[in-house]
């Protein structure tokens, strides 16, 4: 199907981002390309090829260097190069600080509302202001290449003081920004220095449009600004904030999946023959399959869900050998403290609970701790009788998504976390708190129970759901938004009203 946001992207287009689209590897037979997974960028890549636009990125591959120019820039896809991708080179100290530091130690579990994860430190915090620089500096002169009034595109936490940085020198750039993961309220941002939640806020404010999961988020974003910078004018109900004769829209685009491409890889004869090897070895006869896919994060609640099944299996025996729990769990910045100690807490969990409740032909928790490729997500989304999704705090969370754009059958039951954002629209799942243990046992055990009238009925209530908020609905309404600010701004610059 043809987007239809064509007359947002008249524009030249350049895309922030800290992942890049394509990464360049040194292999033993020569340099091998390769894809970094993620529906971001199989949902970005599409529309950068038909503007033939700019995406400047971190440079994360060991060849990167030696296929791009002196500046950096390299011509993509291979093969049927129709865009720019721009590398950004940062020093082993620039991660650690930028990256793994600010970015991952004190913004993401400050974001999550974990504040005892969360390490501030004043070198991270300046290797972030440096690397916002950096990328910021390769922006502004990809704008200067590509000439005319380009549209800006940030993505993510990493660049919350990019906008303001890239606005003065390209001051007829549409500039705006998703934040992808959850944005923290007043008294939780407050934790960090007065003066560096000056700078995210005043960063994020040099866009023309910041771009939410969740209207409780915009919200936070919008009580942040109201309560720490005395200067700024917001309007809650509107959705604007004025800053230094700057006007900001806020809103929420939750993002999506591309549900045709799940329902592509879902019918294949190989994820056909992959689901039924699933359910033959892990549920055989009337024994059901119970899954979850993440990343190994502790925003993800696992040490929860496994306290879950403990619990279901001391106080419900019966429940022993009824279903096998398949936890695909792929690793995830283990070079941050916090992450490899949850790494290491997780697997001792699992094979204490596997020695303690196992059978001769039962093993109760099945774990798959490594990166698993999309046709076999789609064979375990098939295979499952019960999928369950028990973020602790979640921008969004597309498994959810996934799984139902899998079950092409209308069978199968999502238990699903209150705190994800996805929760404000899949209504239809088994809604849960991860934190109540006994209540997150107590619905797993309905889901188990459910008859498969209602199993049928529930997932075709969220099948339609999301077969109408699909990725591109995503970027349409984000990049209509972007173009009717773009056109307020001209009508108030004229002398009419500024309003969308």
């Amino acid at each position: 199907m043809q987007p239809k946001f064509s007359a947002a992207l008249d524009r030249p287009l350049i895309l922030l981002s800290n992942r890049e689209p394509y990464e360049h590897v040194h292999r033993p037979n020569g340099i091998e390309v390769r894809f970094p997974a993620g529906g971001l960028v199989s949902a970005l890549d599409p529309i950068l090829r038909r503007t033939h636009g700019t995406w400047v990125a971190w440079a994360s591959g060991n060849a990167d260097r030696t296929v791009a120019d002196d500046v950096g820039r390299v011509m993509v896809p291979p093969g049927d190069p129709s865009y720019t991708l721009r590398r950004v080179w940062l020093s082993e100290s620039d991660v650690e600080g930028f990256y793994l530091g600010f970015a991952n130690s004190a913004l993401w579990p400050l974001c999550h509302l974990f504040v005892s994860k969360v390490d501030i430190r004043r070198n991270d915090w300046e290797s972030y202001e440096r690397a916002n620089r950096m990328f910021a500096s390769a922006v502004v002169q990809e704008a200067e290449r590509v000439g005319g009034a380009p549209m800006v595109w940030v993505h993510d936490y990493h660049f919350a003081l990019a906008p303001a940085l890239v606005r003065p020198q390209v001051p007829d750039a549409l500039i705006h920004q998703f934040w992808h993961i959850p944005f923290p309220p007043p008294d939780v941002f407050g934790i960090l220095p007065v003066g560096v939640q000056h700078s995210l806020l005043r960063g994020l404010l040099g866009n023309d449009l910041v771009e939410f999961q969740t209207d409780g988020f915009a919200w936070n974003f919008m009580d942040c600004v109201a309560r720490t910078l005395p200067d700024a004018q917001v309007s809650l109900d509107q959705g604007v904030v004025h800053l230094d004769g700057r006007q900001t829209r806020i809103g929420a685009f939750p993002i999506s999946i591309d549900v045709a491409e799940w329902q592509r890889l879902a019918a294949l004869p190989h994820t056909v023959d992959v689901c039924r090897s699933l359910r033959q070895r892990y549920a055989p006869r009337d024994r059901q399959l119970v899954v979850s896919v993440d990343r190994m994060d502790y925003t993800k609640g696992i040490e929860r869900r496994l306290r879950a099944l403990e619990h279901m299996w001391t106080d419900s025996p019966e429940r022993r050998g009824t279903f096998t729990m398949l936890i695909v769990a792929t690793p995830s910045r283990t070079d941050i403290q916090a992450y490899a100690k949850l790494e290491r807490d997780v697997l001792e969990k699992i094979e204490r609970l596997n020695d303690e409740f196992r059978t001769l032909d039962w093993t109760p928790i099945v774990l798959v701790h490594e990166n698993v490729d999309a046709d076999l997500l789609a064979a375990v989304y098939c295979a499952a009788d019960v999928c369950v999704v028990s973020s602790l705090q979640d921008g969004m969370n597309l498994v959810a998504k996934e799984f139902i754009a899998c079950r092409t059958d209308r069978n199968g039951v999502l238990v699903l976390s209150r705190f994800a954002g996805a929760s404000d629209e899949l209504g239809a799942a088994l809604l849960v708190n991860p934190f109540f243990i006994d209540a997150f046992a107590d619905t797993l055990a309905v889901a188990l129970d459910m008859p498969r009238h209602e199993r049928v009925e529930r997932m075709t209530i969220l099948r339609d759901r999301v077969a109408n908020a699909t990725i591109d609905d995503w970027l349409d309404a984000m990049l209509s938004a972007a173009e009717a600010t773009d056109q307020a701004t001209d009508r108030a610059a004229e002398g009419g009203a500024a309003t969308l």
